[in-house]
């Protein structure tokens, strides 16, 4: 926690807890993430299909000690992001897109030039892989007689018939 002093008030001022990019899930919001910008993708012009108007959309490929993910950025924001410099993003959110994880500032979020810099960025984990952010799911093991590996019987006992007949 920070205090100011101005004309003889002290206010208090909340210091971030930033967010490593390798602990972002599916169900993260409003979240604050130091990062370092690695590579700005091409912008390209989208139309909403509210509105009509036409917005600019460019991803960028952004990291920090831990992992990289892919940031979405809209409009005005292309012009703030330089490649190779540490951002700090406020109140962002994770999107889902074709099954992969991406980065948004959204409306109410603010990204801003970071005071320190990310020294090294580790590549090695991509969030933005399909199902990254989604658990792996253990797989049952089967029995081609329709007996559990136990010795006791599967399907039958359960009130089925030995087979799928149907």
């Amino acid at each position: 926690m920070s205090t100011l002093q101005d004309v003889g008030e002290t206010i208090e001022i909340q210091d971030e807890d930033w967010t490593p990019i390798a602990k972002l899930t599916v169900e993260s919001r409003a979240v604050n993430v130091r990062f370092s910008v690695i590579k700005i993708g091409t912008p390209r012009q989208v139309t909403a299909r509210a509105t009509g108007k036409p917005h600019l959309i460019s991803e960028c490929i952004v990291g920090d000690e831990s992992a990289i993910i892919t940031l979405t950025l809209w409009n005005e924001d292309l012009d703030e992001i330089e490649a190779g410099k540490t951002f700090e993003l406020q109140n962002g959110y994770i999107n889902i897109y074709d099954e992969c994880m991406n980065l948004s500032k959204g409306r109410w979020g603010s990204i801003r030039l970071a005071s320190s810099d990310i020294v090294q960025v580790d590549g090695t984990i991509d969030m933005s892989r399909p199902f990254m952010g989604r658990p792996r799911r253990r797989m049952q093991r089967r029995s081609p007689t329709g007996r559990s590996f136990q010795g006791t019987p599967g399907r039958e006992s359960k009130g089925y018939c030995s087979r799928k007949g149907f």
